[in-house]
């Protein structure tokens, strides 16, 4: 992992985030000046630390982050995968005094994370209200989505849980992401499905154009399809 100023092309990327819908360029960077920025480059699958996310909130600026529950590990689950332009660790805006980390965060293959300083919620609401009101709509939309992480596990479906495992272990270096397998049957055993009901699922999501496949390996073709499923 290396930190770094910011490039100009970096403040570019980070302007285009969806919590700066509405906000002209001047504002953004205002907000950006004020918050300050540093940028962690990331070359293969390393952990973000938490001590650099805790008073800060971040912005994916190229490659993609993927969030697990407590650590990557047997019992981690994944929770999110974050990609170019997209916001994680936004708690640290509606808090202002740090973020209570609760999650580890992993770069899946290279990539370049902006981390910007937290501001307090009074502040943020009477210097930049529509960046609050962006936060506020980022907060509710997260809302929906966990609640369909808890229905998918407690009723998910073969395509879910391929979809979850797929998201969880793909690298990506340039290009769309992908993962390698081993053997349909040793996946079918680890995702405790019969081997139809794996081809099945894996036939289900190659069809509406999520992944295609070469012998040993899946190519996902689209992310958010994955993630909504």
């Amino acid at each position: 992992m290396n930190i770094a100023e910011p490039r100009p092309e970096d403040l570019e990327a980070a302007a285009g985030c969806r919590l700066f819908d509405g906000c002209d360029r001047k504002q953004i960077a205002l907000f950006l000046e004020e918050s300050g920025v540093k940028v962690l480059s990331f070359t293969g699958r390393e952990t973000v630390p938490q001590e650099q996310r805790i008073h800060s909130w971040c912005i994916v600026l190229s490659g993609s982050v993927r969030i697990y529950s407590g650590g990557e590990g047997e019992t981690a689950m994944l929770l999110n995968v974050v990609g170019a332009g997209q916001p994680f660790d936004i708690a640290s805006l509606a808090c202002g005094d740090g973020n209570p980390v609760m999650s580890e965060v992993t770069a899946a293959g290279k990539c370049r994370v902006a981390l910007i300083g937290a501001i307090s919620p009074t502040r943020l609401t009477e210097r930049y209200p529509k960046v609050a009101v962006n936060v506020m709509e980022f907060f509710c939309g997260r809302i929906a989505f966990l609640n369909r992480r808890i229905h998918t596990l407690s009723r998910g479906t073969a395509e879910r849980r391929l979809a979850d495992w797929l998201l969880g272990e793909f690298s990506t270096d340039g290009g769309n992401p992908e993962v390698t397998v081993r053997s349909c049957s040793e996946l079918a055993v680890r995702m405790n499905l019969s081997r139809a009901s794996l081809y099945r699922a894996l036939g289900i999501l190659e069809q509406s154009g999520c992944i295609s496949r070469s012998g040993k390996r899946i190519e996902l073709l689209d992310v958010a399809a994955l993630q909504n499923l």
